[in-house]
Order: structure tokens, then C-alpha cells, then sequence
């Protein structure tokens, strides 16, 4: 009787502990307007580059707090990011999302994936290896290579590709900025 006991506490215990990593996943899922997250960064990169830049006009981030935006931008490319701390400088920790373009740049070998207007996109998912990095994807625009690489609200491969497909869809669609 105690044995039976100890196995359904265990049993029990255990299911528990498997769905914690779930239930913070979705503690922490917030959809952002991302022009807005971006503020007066988006202007001043957009002054510093002749390339379209082209962003979602929302993104559900696998964080719930406030962001701070980053910036740059050349001739040949520009760089916009959102992190959860000042100064981030792209560590894993306060990471949240890069959207890049660069001037004839060169897709990553990944998986192909249908975007808006025929065009072909790539998407790799999260990866890890001595640290994580997040999933990405990049489709070619304008004779430019643009991408995302977010820390996204979904814990499956295909959950991340629907969520960046979304996000480079909704890019595309909305035009420059």
C-alpha cells in the first residue's frame, strides 16, 4: 500500500514537473507592436540607410516586460533590435529580436518555406549547442537579404516557423518604414 502510494506521488510529482517549462512559456508570451518597441531608433536608423527596412507590425515574443531598442544602419545594411535590458550588446540573456537587412547578402542553407507574393524564404529553427540561438528566417526583397532572428512565443519547430513565417509575411506585406 505505501509502495502504491509513493509511486502515485512520484507519478504525480514528476507530470508536474514536466509541464512547468510549458506553463512559464506561455506566463511569458506577449505580442508587441514592433514600430512602436522600435520608437525614435527606427527613424535614426532609417536616416542612416537606403535600404528599405521592412518589419512586422506585430511579433508575440517569448517575453513579457519592457524593451529597449538598438539600432544602426549603412550603405549596405542596417540593424534594429528589441532587448529586455539597456546595453545588451546581443547577449542570450536580455535578447529578444534583430531585424536585419543587407545589400546582395547570401541565404543560410535552411529550410526552404513559402512567404507571401511566390517569394521563397528560410528558416532555421532554434539551435543549440554550447549556448542557444534563436530561430530565424530570411527571404531576399528588393535585391536585399532580410531577416528576423527573435526568441519567439513558440517551443516547436513548427510553432516558431508559423510565428516567423507570420512575422515575414506581415514585413513584406506592410512595405518600408
Amino acid at each position: 500500500m505505501m509502495r502504491r502510494m509513493f509511486r502515485t506521488r512520484l507519478s504525480l510529482s514528476l507530470l508536474a514537473l514536466l509541464a512547468l517549462p510549458a506553463l512559464a512559456a506561455v506566463a511569458y508570451a506577449k505580442t508587441y507592436d514592433v514600430p512602436s518597441a522600435l520608437g525614435s531608433t527606427l527613424a535614426q536608423t532609417n536616416a542612416k540607410t537606403p535600404l528599405a527596412i521592412l518589419l512586422p507590425s506585430r511579433l508575440a515574443l517569448d517575453y513579457d516586460g519592457r524593451t529597449y531598442a538598438s539600432g544602426s544602419g549603412g550603405r549596405r545594411s542596417y540593424s534594429l533590435s528589441l532587448a529586455g535590458a539597456r546595453n545588451c550588446g546581443g547577449a542570450n540573456a536580455c535578447f529578444l529580436v534583430t531585424f536585419t537587412a543587407t545589400r546582395d547578402g547570401r541565404h543560410g542553407p535552411w529550410q526552404k518555406v513559402a512567404l507571401r507574393g511566390g517569394r521563397t524564404g528560410w528558416f532555421r529553427p532554434l539551435s543549440c549547442g554550447g549556448s542557444c540561438s534563436p530561430p530565424e528566417i530570411e527571404w531576399v526583397s528588393r535585391g536585399n537579404l532580410y531577416g528576423i532572428q527573435a526568441k519567439v512565443s513558440a517551443s516547436t519547430n513548427a510553432g516558431q516557423r508559423r510565428l516567423l513565417v507570420a512575422a515575414a509575411n506581415s514585413a513584406i506585406g506592410a512595405g518600408p518604414r
